[in-house]
């Protein structure tokens, strides 16, 4: 676990461990391709898929061998594969996405699909199972979509650099990529390894990158459906994609930057298409969110201050800045636990970089405000962003800014608890308050019949940020060792999925008791390259084991789009082409196994 930081600022000229790299570096990752599948039928709550039936409707995927290995990991060894059948067009099981090319600005290509890994470092996996395989549940969880209002004067671009995930060149066109993954999950239609149909989408926090109310119209209204304006301020953008700067992709203008040094395309016309409205088809399965620290604190660190509210609605600027100020600052927005006390200190700063650093004036615009808790729920029980419901969308009618964690019931033998793991005294990382925890007690007890999965924004190993948080302030918080333990106490946790880390990552947790082991599942962005989602289905296989099978699914959005198309598909498409060019990328895909897996469980009521 990372080291706890004690209501003290980071130091950046101190280099000291992190729960999450923040650094970014070239990119090595490779990611999946969209496409469609043949969809199903809803026949029952509980699908199962057989061999013969795969067979008979031409379903297996060609590439989608499970890998078993020695017992307590994975291998590939040939003469124990095992075929899957599956839905698999696409998926990454049917094709995935990389580089083309070894330097340079790099154009993105079809590659094979990757296949499924069975992990048993729990228990071991028996043949047969996907004979008798039974679909339980599934879901697709979305995490880090990050929605940019890239002209807020709230934002610190100008510390790119010194914070890496300050700017990314691909940001402007978040909403164009949202929609994409959208589209793809729509297309999905089931889980392709059981043909179930899908039963939720799950959003795991960090949906807006800075707290904004732009940001979240901008989320809803592509997750609802409907016009969606990626627009805010004056009809011209006024952002740091125009300023002339060496620092920050320009891409409209003649000069050079060291994005276009780099081979990035020019692209005259793509600041007026990133803000044209487009309609979204929205979700056609109900969606639940969950909050994530860049929901409810700006830049995911700073706890909301008037100061804050005051330059997001303003009309200056920061957009180049340099100087002692910067450090300070560029602290602030790095530190995974924050001492309340010190926030305040960024107003002045902020003023004195606008006294000595470059600003411009933009077109003030209120509704760039940090939106309130209150705001997000009401946002969210709202008709216009009812879409494919449930109403709330997971949280529950009596739920406020301290009680946002909920049960929301996924299948007839499997439900869902949402967990809230941030901490709204500021700081990048979680934990849980001591009334929380022992909600989530309560509430695995009293779901003990059902097979429960665990969502939050926060992974156990990033969950040190033991602030008091002000909503409420005299109680006790914990962290990811505490719910680890407390959920090892109960035999029907298969898993908790998170995001945060913006990587793939798949923890084994392990007790003495196999019956009380589960999966730590950690998920990456939709922000940074791969730009993935993650299909998670529950399957019992009859034979003493369940399985959680996961799969990755990529935007459904053209691979690689002409320059001269600016279409919201096509800027979909560049999305995730800039994403993987970002100059501060770094690899993020993980390994096979925290990807395209089988992860077998004892089964807790066999």
């Amino acid at each position: 676990m990372p080291e706890t930081l004690r209501a003290q600022p980071c130091n950046l000229r101190e280099p000291r461990r992190t729960s999450c790299p923040l650094s970014r570096r070239s990119p090595r990752v490779q990611p999946p391709v969209p496409g469609s599948s043949p969809g199903a039928a809803r026949t029952g709550r509980v699908v199962t898929m057989t061999r013969r039936a795969a067979v008979q409707t031409g379903l297996y995927g060609v590439g989608a061998a499970a890998l078993i290995g020695a017992t307590g990991g994975w291998s590939r060894t040939a003469d124990e594969t095992e075929r899957q059948p599956v839905f698999a067009r696409g998926t990454t099981l049917d094709s995935t996405i990389a580089p083309s090319g070894r330097s340079g600005y790099r154009r993105l290509a079809s590659r094979d699909g990757e296949p499924v890994v069975v992990r048993h470092d729990l228990a071991a996996a028996r043949s047969g199972r996907t004979e008798r395989r039974t679909g339980l549940a599934a879901l697709v969880q979305i995490t880090d979509l990050h929605i940019v209002d890239t002209q807020n004067p709230m934002r610190w671009e100008y510390l790119d650099g010194k914070v890496g995930t300050a700017y990314r060149p691909q940001e402007l066109l978040g909403a164009q990529g949202a929609n994409a993954l959208v589209g793809a999950i729509n297309a999905l239609s089931v889980g392709p390894l059981t043909g179930r149909p899908l039963d939720a989408v799950i959003a795991t926090g960090d949906t807006t990158d800075n707290h904004s109310g732009t940001e979240l119209d901008v989320l809803l209204g592509v997750l609802a459906g409907g016009q969606v304006t990626p627009d805010s301020g004056g009809a011209d953008y006024e952002g740091v994609a125009n300023a002339g700067l060496w620092r920050h992709w320009q891409p409209g203008s003649e000069g050079e930057d060291r994005y276009a040094r780099a081979g990035f395309p020019h692209l005259p016309d793509l600041l007026h298409a990133a803000m044209r409205p487009f309609y979204a088809p929205g979700l056609a399965v109900p969606w639940l969110m969950t909050m994530g620290n860049h929901d409810d604190t700006v830049m995911g660190t700073l706890m909301t201050r008037p100061f804050a509210e005051e330059w997001a609605t303003g009309t200056r600027k920061i957009y180049d800045a340099r100087g002692d100020a910067t450090l300070f600052l560029a602290e602030l927005a790095a530190c995974t636990e924050l001492d309340p006390r010190r926030i305040d200190q960024a107003a002045g700063l902020l003023t004195d970089l606008a006294r000595r650093g470059d600003t411009r004036t933009v077109t003030a615009d209120p509704r760039r405000a940090p939106f309130t808790t209150d705001e997000y729920l009401a946002a969210l029980r709202s008709p216009r962003f009812a879409g494919a419901g449930p109403v709330g969308h997971g949280y529950e009618a009596d739920a406020d800014a301290s009680r946002l964690h909920y049960v929301h019931r996924l299948g007839e033998k499997v439900v869902a608890i949402s967990l809230d793991t941030t901490n709204q005294a500021g700081g990048a990382d979680g934990s849980i308050g001591a009334g929380q925890l022992a909600w989530l007690g309560e509430k695995l007890a009293e779901h003990a019949d059902d097979y429960v999965l665990v969502f939050s924004h926060h992974p156990s190993w990033t969950m040190s940020n033991l602030v008091p948080d002000p909503r409420l302030p005299g109680e006790a918080r914990h962290g990811g060792d505490a719910v680890l333990d407390l959920l090892h106490e109960h035999a029907n946790v298969l898993a908790w999925v998170t995001g945060h880390c913006h990587s793939n990552t798949i923890k084994p947790r392990r007790h003495r008791d196999p019956q009380r082991s589960f999966w730590e599942i950690n998920t990456v962005s939709h922000i940074d390259a791969p730009q993935q989602a993650r299909i998670i289905e529950v399957a019992g296989n009859g034979d003493g084991t369940v399985s959680l099978l996961t799969t990755m699914l990529d935007a459904d959005s053209p691979l690689r789009p002409s320059y001269d198309d600016l279409s919201t598909a096509a800027l979909g498409g560049l999305y995730r082409e800039i994403a993987f060019n970002d100059l501060g990328q770094r690899e993020r895909g993980g390994d096979p196994s925290d990807r395209n897996a089988e992860l077998v469980l004892t089964d807790p009521f066999a």
